[in-house]
């Protein structure tokens, strides 16, 4: 049986709520639960978010601990984790500590195959499309990229207001992973 595991962060999202990745992967593991079975963990609201100066962030070796020992735990218990994942920043790092311990990921943003600002209009539509209080984010189209990357991005709100049908989309990792976790 799946134990989900929403994962978020804590950083400056402009004047929406600091918890707000949290919230919506929250709210996608409750969906993909209803949908797989399965129960959903208490959330780890910090991650390694590094990449915003105002930002609540644990370290590297301290996240890759957390998932070991509730994976551990779980695998005890005959459980799967599976992590939801709707922070951009954890990408990378939790793939790579789910293959070493072989736990799930369900990447949120990239599994609707869509480049999610920082609390832009694509981030607010799905918040409120889950049912999650927000207000309205002031964005800047595109990205405060250049040819050298920073080490720390400066607040402020910048991406996209493309849309997408998000229901499908957990309809779809749904069922990827109900194909998966009959294996």
């Amino acid at each position: 049986m799946p134990a989900f595991l929403p994962l978020g962060s804590y950083e400056k999202h402009g004047n929406l709520p600091w918890d707000l990745d949290t919230k919506i992967a929250v709210r996608v593991a409750e969906e993909l639960a209803k949908r797989v079975g399965g129960e959903v963990l208490p959330p780890i609201p910090y991650s390694c978010s590094w990449e915003w100066e105002s930002s609540v962030s644990l370290r590297v070796e301290t996240l890759v601990s957390i998932l070991r020992d509730i994976n551990s735990s779980l695998k005890r218990l005959g459980k799967e984790l599976v992590v939801v994942n709707a922070h951009g920043g954890n990408s990378g790092l939790v793939q790579a500590i789910a293959r070493q311990e072989g736990f799930y990921v369900v990447d949120f943003w990239r599994a609707c195959g869509i480049k999610v600002g920082h609390c832009d209009g694509v981030e607010v539509g799905v918040a409120k499309e889950l049912g999650i209080e927000v207000g309205e984010a002031e964005f800047e189209e595109g990205w405060p990229e250049g040819k050298v990357t920073r080490p720390k991005l400066p607040e402020g709100c910048w991406g996209s207001s493309e849309k997408f049908d998000l229901w499908k989309c957990l309809e779809e990792i749904a069922e990827e992973l109900s194909s998966v976790l009959r294996r």
